[in-house]
C-alpha cells in the first residue's frame, strides 16, 4: 500500500479527534472542522445534476457537488442530495487521486449523522444512522476506497487504464464491497441535449454479486468529471449545469 503523505496523516489524525466528540449536528460540524482544513488553492467547481426517467420525463431527485482543490493536493467535496422533500449532506476530503480518507453524511429528518474515515487497512465509521447508534471496523486492503465512485473513478479515467478495482461503500448497508472498474472506452454521449465526448465506464461488485449489481458511467474526456449514469432500473444520471471548470 502506498503510504500517505505526512499532511494527510495530520488530516486523519484531526478525524480522529473529532470523532471522539458527541454528535452535536451538521453546523457544530462545520465549525468545528473548517478551521482546520488546508485552505483552498482553487477556486470553488461546482457540479448540478437530476434524476429521471428517459419514458417519462419524470424527475426523480436532484443532487449536485462542489470540489476544491486544496494546498496539500488532495480535495475537499460537499456533495447534496435532494429526494422526496429531504435533503442528505455529505462531505468527503480526498487524497490527491480523489481516494476517500474522511467522509460524514447528515440527513436530519432522518435521525443520520455519522462519520467515517480510512485507517489504513479499515475503515471505521461512527454516529447514528436512521435514529440508532453505530460504531463499527470494517477491514478493507490497499486498494483505493472510494466512498462516492462518481467522483473517485475520475482518476481512473483520468489514468486510461483498462480496468482497475477499489473498495466502495453501500450506504444502505454501511458495509465495505471490493469493486471493479471497466474501461469502455471513448463515447459521445448526450447530456443535457448537448453532444459530450466521454468515456464509457462499466463497474461492478468484484465478486459472484456482480450479476445483480452493474452500473454504467460516463466521464468527460477532457477532463475525467462524472457527466451522465445509467441505472439497471433504465433511469438516468446527467449534468444539467456546472461552475468553475477551468479551476480544475
Amino acid at each position: 500500500m502506498e503510504s500517505i503523505p505526512q499532511d494527510m496523516n495530520v488530516r486523519q489524525k484531526i478525524f480522529e479527534s473529532f470523532l471522539l466528540a458527541p454528535i452535536l449536528g451538521y453546523v457544530v460540524f462545520s465549525l468545528i472542522v473548517a478551521p482546520f482544513v488546508a485552505p483552498p488553492a482553487y477556486a470553488k467547481q461546482v457540479l448540478h445534476y437530476k434524476t429521471y426517467h428517459p419514458k417519462t420525463g419524470e424527475e426523480l431527485n436532484r443532487f449536485y457537488g462542489s470540489m476544491e482543490e486544496n494546498l496539500s493536493g488532495g480535495y475537499q467535496v460537499h456533495w447534496v442530495i435532494e429526494e422526496n422533500g429531504t435533503a442528505t449532506e455529505e462531505d468527503y476530503t480526498l487524497d490527491e487521486h480523489f481516494g476517500t480518507l474522511g467522509f460524514r453524511v447528515v440527513n436530519v429528518s432522518e435521525k443520520t449523522d455519522y462519520t467515517g474515515e480510512r485507517r489504513q487497512n479499515s475503515v471505521f465509521i461512527r454516529g447514528q444512522y436512521r435514529g440508532e447508534k453505530i460504531e463499527k471496523t470494517m477491514p478493507i486492503d490497499g486498494r483505493p476506497f472510494y466512498y462516492n465512485p462518481k467522483i473517485g473513478l475520475t482518476a481512473f479515467v483520468r489514468s486510461g487504464k483498462k480496468q482497475a478495482t477499489f473498495w466502495g461503500f453501500q450506504n444502505r448497508e454501511l458495509k465495505v464491497y471490493p469493486m471493479r472498474a471497466t474501461n469502455g472506452g471513448p463515447d459521445m454521449v448526450s447530456v443535457n441535449d448537448r453532444s459530450v465526448e466521454a468515456v464509457k465506464v462499466y463497474w461492478t461488485v468484484d465478486d459472484f454479486r456482480s450479476a445483480f449489481f452493474k452500473r454504467t458511467y460516463w466521464f468527460r474526456k477532457s477532463d475525467g468529471i462524472f457527466v451522465k449514469q445509467k441505472s439497471e432500473g433504465g433511469t438516468f444520471r446527467e449534468m444539467v449545469s456546472e461552475e468553475g471548470r477551468q479551476n480544475l
